[in-house]
């Protein structure tokens, strides 16, 4: 890529090239493709994704309703609303024109689910779980309560926009974590809301160890109460 544009006249160097990429990929000219090895490569989004057919905007409306209740649910309007950026008047729209939602009271609120997302797995997930920032898991929701504490929001996103890495026990956040890479060993270093029980220490060393395994790389795992 850095080549086309220095072969168009276009200067690529320093940060240029990387910034130019990804304007492409904003305007929907390129996204990623395929790693090559350790590198990311992009690829023309017109060559790489089959083209979507024109929707109307209910039928668009719904369609974005439906798949994010699909990922997402149990999730208020509010928590759709501002995960998609409509207005208030657009995200109700959306909701009623959703047929395949199911809607339950919880506390003062409404909380919808689609019908996909009820069914479960035969296996039983992990319980415990180490998450990227901004993670879906945090990000998809305006209120993040039911699986983050209050008290320790500002532990996960002490301002700025930024989320720190996070780690989950059943389902709950329970602190966040960072890594230290060598050629053979990542080091996981976790800060813990609270000292862990012995099994859900043995849950925390089993999510650890998966994500080495996913790596290539031995993991070692350091826990400390934050």
């Amino acid at each position: 890529m850095r080549g086309v544009l220095q072969a168009a006249g276009t200067d690529s160097g320093g940060q240029r090239g990387y910034h130019l990429m990804w304007c492409c990929a904003l305007e929907g000219v390129v996204c990623l493709g395929p790693r090559l090895g350790k590198q990311q490569t992009f690829v023309l989004l017109d060559e790489w994704v089959a083209p979507a057919p024109a929707l109307v905007r209910d039928e668009a409306l719904a369609r974005l309703a439906r798949r994010y209740f699909a990922a997402h649910g149990p999730a208020s309007r509010r928590d759709f609303a501002w995960w998609s950026g409509l207005g208030a008047a657009d995200a109700s729209r959306a909701l009623e024109l959703t047929e395949d939602l199911q809607a339950e009271r919880v506390g003062d609120g409404t909380l919808y689910v689609a019908d996909s997302g009820l069914s479960r797995g035969s296996g039983r997930s992990p319980a415990a779980r180490l998450l990227p920032a901004f993670d879906e898991y945090l990000v998809g929701y305006a209120d993040r309560s039911a699986v983050l504490q209050p008290a320790h929001t500002r532990r996960v996103n002490n301002g700025g926009g930024l989320l720190a890495p996070t780690m989950t026990l059943h389902a709950r956040v329970v602190g966040t974590w960072k890594r230290t890479l060598s050629r053979q060993v990542v080091r996981v270093q976790a800060r813990l809301f609270d000292a862990p029980s012995p099994d859900d220490a043995r849950a925390l060393e089993a999510a650890a160890a998966a994500y080495g395994r996913f790596l290539g790389l031995t993991s070692q795992l350091e826990l400390r109460e934050a």
